[in-house]
């Protein structure tokens, strides 16, 4: 499996070029730079679907809401994330860019880096976000970081008080169903 660098753009935009114009797929901004995201492929679009799915049938009854690639401001440097998918709790102010949601996630791409990941977790955590998971669709694998460290857990749950325990023992088994 070939792994491609996300690139930064070679010359900078405006912040306020960055905020007002819609990129296809959408960037991140990291002062100054538009840098690539890797736009998911079949096992990462459709685990970061099962995920959306479940935490939905969650979202009214634990009173939060989900957002699929929405922009998160991440620094005043600036900087703006676009995680695969984060979590705020109800109620909260409605901005075009989520600022501090409850829980960033992403979904690994057979194209992602394992140091620009770890750069990402590192601007969620900067941001003060309190949960972030990182879920391999490819290795089967969970990574979840907050103030206390970056770890792997020994089994395949994942919990957070706002959206209580997620089993992705089942999120798994999906992917290998075959698509009949």
């Amino acid at each position: 499996m070939a792994y491609a660098r996300s690139m930064a753009t070679s010359s900078a935009v405006p912040v306020e070029e960055y905020l007002r114009t819609t990129y296809h797929p959408d960037m991140e901004y990291l002062e100054g730079q538009l840098v690539e995201r890797h736009v998911g492929e079949y096992f990462h679009s459709l685990l970061q679907s099962l995920i959306v799915g479940l935490l939905l049938s969650r979202a009214r009854e634990r009173r939060f809401r989900v957002f699929t690639e929405q922009r998160v401001k991440v620094s005043d440097r600036p900087r703006y994330r676009i995680p695969d998918i984060c979590v705020k709790a109800l109620p909260h102010q409605i901005t075009p860019i989520l600022l501090r949601p409850d829980l960033a996630i992403e979904v690994v791409s057979p194209d992602d880096e394992a140091a620009e990941m770890l750069a990402k977790i590192g601007d969620y955590l900067a941001a003060d976000i309190p949960h972030i998971w990182v879920i391999d669709p490819y290795k089967r694998t969970l990574v979840e970081a907050d103030q206390n460290g970056i770890r792997q857990p020994e089994t395949l749950v994942l919990t957070t008080p706002l959206v209580g325990e997620v089993d992705f023992a089942p999120l798994f088994q999906q992917l290998d169903e075959p698509a009949e």
